[in-house]
């Protein structure tokens, strides 16, 4: 059939052609399990659903029992539906694989066979994987749902927000984004927090800091700028804070590496007379080029043998918390000092 987008999926849903096999991949969450449930519940009535919804967890794939749950015919229904939860198609055994190609290839009728890959990543570039995506796509649908980009994430905040009775401006909804991160499963709960708290009308920056909670990724980069500019206090008290909010030092210390490999990329592209998010082609950047142009500005100031000292330094900081009994506040306040005495 084809390989669809969002609206044109939303669509097929809406005219009733369900297609006979269907894959839902891509890397946000949210919609992906949005578009399972809709395909699910256009499939199989509620009331049927004992004897019409078959589940089957990839973790303890077994191809008989695929077999089994698609041969079976609907009980007073027009479907039924089997519904397969990430299924890694890399480590199969090469019979199952190829029984799997067959069943895929001579599809049941009455049967809606779902491959939902919530936490398994469907890379083309992969033989066996492309093979079983040319496979659905030649008899069904294969819908991917990747991160939105920054336009259509701000978008989707506004429309969101006026159907809640706020107004919610371009620079608000950019603000709302960045603080919050952009799952957007966490998005639209944080919108609906604000506009809760609004009641309604404009909202503004005001009435985000108020109410929404801030990304560790969106915390972490502003303790990497005070870090750069050497503002202890402002540092120590983010620090303090995410502490407070019982994040794990080993997840700040990780997103915080990430914010200077971040500027690292960024100052090699720049040296090498190319803009700061020219490493988002060489590295995996697809829809985060922001993270560079951030890294670019937070470290205007520094050389780049100043961040691989930084790094050095942050690096020794990871093989500590993670192998000795030592205090983890004490090595991430330890490590503040070393990188601010650098910069």
């Amino acid at each position: 059939m084809a390989r669809l987008s969002e609206q044109e999926f939303k669509k097929q849903l809406s005219s009733g052609d369900l297609p006979q096999v269907c894959l839902i991949c891509g890397d946000e969450d949210y919609l992906k399990k949005h578009y399972a449930s809709q395909l699910e519940k256009k499939s199989v009535d509620e009331a049927m659903a004992s004897f019409n919804m078959h589940r089957i967890n990839g973790d303890n794939f077994v191809f008989d029992e695929l077999y089994q749950a698609v041969q079976s015919m609907p009980f007073m229904s027009d479907y039924s539906c089997v519904s397969v939860k990430d299924l890694n198609i890399e480590k199969m055994k090469k019979d199952e694989f190829e029984l799997l190609l067959d069943l895929i290839g001579d599809p049941n009728e009455s049967c809606v066979l779902l491959f939902r890959m919530d936490g398994v990543d469907v890379d083309e570039k992969k033989e066996r994987t492309k093979t079983f995506v040319d496979a659905v796509d030649e008899v069904g649908t294969v819908l991917r749902l990747d991160k939105m980009s920054g336009t259509q994430l701000f978008k989707l905040l506004e429309n969101g927000a006026s159907k809640r009775g706020c107004e919610m401006s371009r620079d608000v909804s950019s603000y709302l984004a960045n603080r919050v991160g952009d799952d957007l499963n966490t998005l639209l709960n944080e919108l609906e927090k604000v506009c809760f708290y609004k009641g309604e009308g404009e909202t503004t920056r005001r009435d985000v800091d108020a109410i929404c909670t801030r990304s560790l990724d969106a915390s972490v980069f502003d303790l990497s700028k005070a870090l750069v500019g050497g503002t202890a206090q402002q540092a120590f008290n983010i620090l303090n804070d995410l502490l407070a909010q019982k994040e794990k030092p080993v997840a700040i210390l990780g997103t915080l590496i990430n914010a200077y490999v971040d500027m690292y990329r960024a100052q090699v592209a720049l040296s090498s007379g190319e803009s700061a998010d020219a490493a988002a082609k060489v590295f995996n950047y697809k829809r985060r080029e922001f993270r560079l142009k951030n890294g670019a500005r937070s470290s205007a100031n520094m050389s780049l043998a100043q961040i691989r000292d930084c790094l050095d330094i942050l690096a020794d900081a990871d093989t500590r918390l993670k192998s000795t009994s030592l205090d983890e506040r004490r090595i991430l306040e330890e490590l503040m000092l070393r990188l601010m005495l650098i910069s």
